[in-house]
Order: structure tokens, then sequence, then C-alpha cells
């Protein structure tokens, strides 16, 4: 009986110091994290197979961000966006990869660029590069794809990165396939446009599809603008 006590407390005493010290593990952790910590938690980044370039946003290596998640700022966290899976991922401080969870991401600045996640509506659900966010909203999205590669006799495996451009207008996102199409959705100042685009021959749909959409739009807006100005 007298050892059947002492085992039974020497159970309690090993439980409470354990608690104790479970309690006191996640006190300094959440004091170490400070408010950042409810970022790292969830799935860790799966491995990928070897390949002869990477899928990441920009780069492979992780870079300074704001994030926005669950509607608290967080001014400087270290993330990279994968492409291929669609996953904003979070450099620990320990080395750990971590995934967001998509939903929580309001929006993140990486690389000078501001990414929104969508998850519905009329677009495909994935992460999206805000080009423009103004009266008529500009997005891109790009998905890396794993294609094989012939040369010679060897056969290698490497990312091509499709990219669709996407403008809102009139409640609805329109698909920017060419200058045509541009063109046709800003019907309403299509002279103007065509001329501004003549002046301006350093834009090309080819080279930088980007780079058109986003002075096109930007010149749009400001000819809507002038018409809305009443005469003095």
């Amino acid at each position: 009986m007298i050892k059947t006590n002492l085992f039974l407390l020497f159970i309690f005493v090993s439980g409470h110091a354990l608690a104790q010290s479970t309690d006191e593990f996640a006190l300094r952790y959440q004091q170490t994290a400070g408010n950042q910590s409810i970022l790292f938690y969830g799935n860790l980044q799966a491995a990928r197979h070897p390949a002869m370039n990477h899928p990441y946003f920009v780069s492979r290596q992780y870079g300074s961000a704001r994030l926005s998640y669950r509607g608290v700022v967080y001014p400087e966290v270290m993330l990279r966006l994968d492409l291929q899976r669609h996953e904003l991922i979070i450099l620990s401080s320990e080395g750990l990869h971590f995934v967001l969870v998509p939903e929580y991401v309001d929006y993140a600045i990486l690389h000078d660029h501001r990414i929104i996640y969508i998850s519905n509506g009329d677009l495909p659900t994935g992460y999206y590069v805000v080009l423009h966010s103004g009266d008529f909203p500009v997005l891109k999205r790009t998905n890396a794809r794993l294609v094989n590669v012939q040369q010679g006799a060897n056969v290698y495996v490497q990312f091509i990165f499709p990219t669709v451009y996407y403008l809102y207008k009139d409640g609805v996102y329109h698909t920017i396939r060419n200058r045509r199409a541009l063109l046709s959705i800003l019907h309403q100042h299509r002279r103007e446009l065509r001329q501004f685009l003549a002046a301006n021959r350093w834009l090309n749909f080819r080279h930088n599809p980007g780079q058109l959409i986003l002075h096109t739009v930007v010149e749009y807006e400001r000819l809507r603008a002038l018409e809305a100005t009443p005469l003095s």
C-alpha cells in the first residue's frame, strides 16, 4: 500500500512538473515569437523533385515582406510564393518552411508587389499579383508548370510560367489575351487609346503584356476622369 501511494505521488509530481515545464516552454515561445506565433503552425512545405529552374515568384530565396493575416499586419516577415502549388510560405526563426492558410491571407507585399488570394467568384482559385488597384483593377495569375526538355540524348525537367491577365470592369473580370481584347473592353475610348499606344510604341503586348495593360488602363481612367469633370 505504501509503495502504491509513493508510485501515485511520483506520477502526480512528475505530471505536474511536466505540465509546468510545457506551460513554461509555451510561454517562452510566445515571448520569443511575439504576435507572430500564430503564423508558425500548420503544414510544412512538402519536398519537391529537382528541376532546372524554380517555381517561385521572382526568386527562390525568401524576401522580406509585409503580411496582413487574419486582419493583423506583420510589417516584416520572410516569405516566398510557390507558383506551382500556389502556396505562400513563411520562414520561421528555426528555418522551418510553413505554408500559410490561404483563406487567412488578406494580402502580402512581396518583392514590391501586392499579392492577394482569391477563392470565390469568376476567377480560378489561387494567388494573384495586383498590377493596378484603381477604378479598374488589373490582376495577374501565373501557374508554374513542369515540362520535359530534350537536350541531345538527355531529358531534363524545367518549369514554364503561363500567365493570364484579368481586368475588372462592369462587375466582371475579363481575360486579356491580346491588345485587341483590351481595347474591345475599353471601347468607350478606343480611338484615344489607339492614339496613346501609337505614341508609346515601347509598349508591346508580346514583350511585356502586363506593362501595356497597366499603362493603357491608367490612361483610360484619366480619360474617364476628364469626361466626368464639369466644364467651367
